[in-house]
């Protein structure tokens, strides 16, 4: 199972425009990032981690040139930018988001993006779905008291 979180456009008005809007993005490693990272940057239109990410190996291929390494350290070297996209793209994603207006509205665990739809809109009430206002999360529905008693343990104040 994974986690997905949902992201929620902050400007439309309409319950329908937001429905079509909400995005969900898996957390976690991105394995395409792995092993595609400049494909996989720009389809994911993170520009600024596609500039890194090309400055990044750009830098690794003039070290490997400059200093005097084995192959296998030339190839270690230059996977340095993999992994990071790997370790790090889908929060590039959630922070391109945030940038752009996006709000995280929750999260959800599910083994797919269309499970993770799925749990997440029929998790929803029927009231929030015709709503055109976001909703908001309103807290625990009653306030533990004072002299509330947890688990097994006796009534305070009560003897044995």
């Amino acid at each position: 199972m994974r986690l997905w979180t949902v992201h929620e456009p902050g400007t439309s008005a309409s319950a329908d425009e937001r429905a079509d809007g909400i995005l969900f993005v898996k957390d976690g490693s991105s394995w395409w990032g792995l092993f595609f990272p400049l494909p996989w940057l720009l389809i994911q239109r993170l520009w600024v981690g596609t500039l890194i990410y090309v400055l990044l190996s750009v830098a690794a291929a003039a070290i490997g040139m400059l200093l005097p390494l084995s192959d296998s350290s030339g190839v270690l070297l230059g996977l340095i930018g993999n992994l990071y996209v790997a370790f790090e793209g889908n929060d590039m994603r959630r922070r391109k988001l945030a940038r752009l207006g996006y709000v995280q509205v929750g999260s959800v665990v599910a083994d797919s993006r269309v499970e993770a739809e799925i749990d997440y809109f029929s998790s929803l009430p029927a009231e929030a779905r015709s709503r055109s206002t976001s909703v908001a999360y309103a807290g625990p529905k009653r306030r533990a008291e004072a002299n509330d008693v947890l688990g097994l343990f006796p009534e305070p104040g009560g003897g044995r």
